[in-house]
């Protein structure tokens, strides 16, 4: 219940979103700007917002990170290769990948930690959370930029353009300066740490309306066999993976089940977001956010099954 919880107001939004485009209450121009603005400030501040306040000595777990980016670069070479068999176009080669391994960390991932484990769990998340979503959108921006870059002479190029994706993204960027402000357990001044707690809250729902807002229905149904595939590696393999490290790796009990709720989330709003800032496939990637999110609540909750029956 606690997941389900999590994942039907997911729909609703989306749902909401394309009520309010259809009766023309949102329309393209503003659908456009509020990406950018999700983009570019609403999501940096509410991940800066959760991963500075949190003690780094305290939750910081090697392996839990470890196992991650392993579990995680893993899967995003079969993406990416499978991709390139399956022979689909650039921007949809793009979505497909980075639909894989991106995941919806703050509005499923830490809930559901919260839930099953506790405050303390949540501290510890939150830190993950802040080591891997760097590595994910380093990843996303060239899974959204390579199929496009790929010709002849072009290999150099594309490299720079990837690194400059990357150290100029604002995500990245603002991850990477909580992480720094909770090492250094620097304060937060209180006129910026509430202008951050009053931002915060319209990240998911403006993200989700606009989803819901350009989504087409007809592609989704062309998409649906590819956005079931991403799910599955999203969902399945990747989460997989990810607990036959930790296991290697002597993890269980509590770090446990933050790492597989976490590397089992469902794909993340933001793809579509990033794909509609990288030349990706929109469409394709609100299937796989759709997809993914209806699935993981049997998934998320199969695998947390498991780990209580296994007794890890």
């Amino acid at each position: 219940m606690d997941i389900l919880l999590s994942v039907i107001p997911v729909f609703l939004l989306i749902g909401l979103g394309a009520a309010l485009r259809r009766y023309r209450l949102l329309d393209r121009g503003f659908i456009e700007s509020a990406n950018s603005l999700v983009y570019y400030i609403l999501l940096p501040a509410l991940l800066f917002h959760e991963i500075s306040a949190t003690d780094f000595h305290e939750a910081f777990s090697g392996p839990l990170v470890i196992g991650a980016y392993a579990a995680t670069l893993a899967t995003c070479f079969l993406a990416f290769v499978l991709s390139g068999k399956m022979g689909i176009v650039p921007s949809e080669r793009g979505s497909f990948v980075q639909g894989t391994i991106r995941a919806n960390l703050a509005y499923v991932g830490l809930p559901v930690v919260f839930n099953v484990v506790g405050q303390a769990g949540l501290r510890k998340a939150g830190i993950l959370l802040g080591f891997v979503v760097p590595l994910l959108n380093a990843l996303a921006v060239a899974a959204l930029i390579v199929p496009h870059g790929m010709g002849k002479g072009k290999g150099r190029e594309t490299a720079k353009r990837i690194f400059r994706q990357v150290v100029s993204n604002p995500i990245v960027l603002a991850c990477l300066a909580a992480i720094a402000w909770s090492l250094l357990q620097l304060p937060i001044p209180t006129m910026a740490r509430r202008t951050l707690q009053l931002l915060s809250p319209a990240t998911l729902p403006l993200s989700l309306l606009c989803l819901g807002g350009s989504f087409s229905m007809e592609r989704a149904r062309r998409g649906f066999a590819l956005a079931s595939v991403a799910a599955f590696l999203k969902l399945v393999v990747l989460a997989g993976l990810g607990l036959a490290l930790y296991r290697w790796m002597g993890v269980s009990g509590d770090d446990l089940r933050i790492g597989i709720i976490m590397l089992g989330c469902p794909t993340a709003v933001v793809t579509y977001v990033m794909a509609s800032q990288l030349s990706g496939d929109t469409d394709l990637a609100g299937s796989i956010v759709i997809t993914s999110t209806a699935a993981s609540a049997i998934t998320v909750t199969g695998w947390l099954f498991l780990l209580r029956a296994m007794g890890w």
